[in-house]
Order: structure tokens, then C-alpha cells, then sequence
């Protein structure tokens, strides 16, 4: 499980689409531990040499292992469920930009901006950017969301 180590709070029900005005800002912090990558490794059975050899990357003149960039997606997924909006949405639509690699042991930070929101059938459109700790960008993108599921 990714395991968010920056969040004020956890949303004990999810927010509703009348709560949300566009501009509203959250912000999330992840360590991509060895843990996490070997689960995702796991989980996704992608054993590509640049994901698991530290030799195969450095010779591609990358300093370490590279993390998985669907990992972000995963993490984005359980931000969206769980934190923000909190858990009545679908995901109809994520754009990714992956710009950086990521490194086992970096700490990325996940800024979420809401630059839409259509009350009338529920929609949420948020532009996320990644950075990691030497404030880098490694991942732009945006995602609409559907409110209208019934927890």
C-alpha cells in the first residue's frame, strides 16, 4: 500500500460536488520506498531491467533504479478515493505527462488544482502536477471525475 506521509486529515465522508469551487488546492506527500516499488513490481509483473537492475540503469546514465510511472497513477488513485474528492467518484479521464524519471527513496509531492467543475452533471476537472524533493517536475496531467456515485 502507498502510504501518504503528509495529510492534514482523512475526508471521513466524501466531498460533494456542491463543496468543491474551482481553484481549490491539495497537496500530498509520498515516499516511493523499496517496499512500494517491489509491490508494484509485483503487482503490475513488470520486470524490466531498468526497474530492477541498478546496473542496467546506471549504464543508461540514470543514477539509480527507476520507479514505476504508472505507480504515480496508482497513487493517484488512491488520493482521489480516499482523500480528495473521498470516495463517490468514477474516473472518466486522466491525462499523464511523464516528464522526470522518479528513484526508489525520492519523496514526490502531488499538487491537485480543481480548474473546473460542472455542477449539473457532476463533474470535477483537476490538473495535477508531481514534483520530486529537488522540486522537479516529473509528471503533469489532469483528470475528470464523475461525483455521483452513493456511499
Amino acid at each position: 500500500m502507498i502510504k501518504i506521509i503528509q495529510i492534514k486529515k482523512k475526508n471521513k465522508k466524501p466531498i460533494g460536488i456542491s463543496q468543491i469551487k474551482i481553484g481549490t488546492k491539495r497537496s500530498f506527500k509520498i515516499k516511493i520506498t523499496k517496499k512500494i516499488h517491489n509491490q508494484f513490481k509485483n503487482f503490475s509483473g513488470d520486470k524490466s531491467p531498468i526497474h530492477v537492475s541498478k546496473k542496467i540503469s546506471k549504464t543508461n546514465n540514470f543514477k539509480n533504479i527507476i520507479g514505476y510511472a504508472f505507480l504515480l497513477t496508482a497513487a493517484l488513485s488512491q488520493i482521489f478515493g480516499m482523500y480528495f474528492p473521498g470516495g463517490n467518484e468514477l474516473c472518466l479521464h486522466q491525462t499523464c505527462n511523464f516528464r522526470k524519471p522518479f528513484f526508489i527513496n525520492d519523496i514526490l509531492i502531488f499538487n491537485l488544482k480543481v480548474v473546473q467543475v460542472n455542477k449539473p452533471r457532476k463533474l470535477l476537472t483537476i490538473q495535477i502536477n508531481i514534483f520530486n524533493q529537488h522540486g522537479q517536475i516529473i509528471f503533469d496531467g489532469s483528470t475528470i471525475l464523475q461525483l455521483a456515485l452513493k456511499v
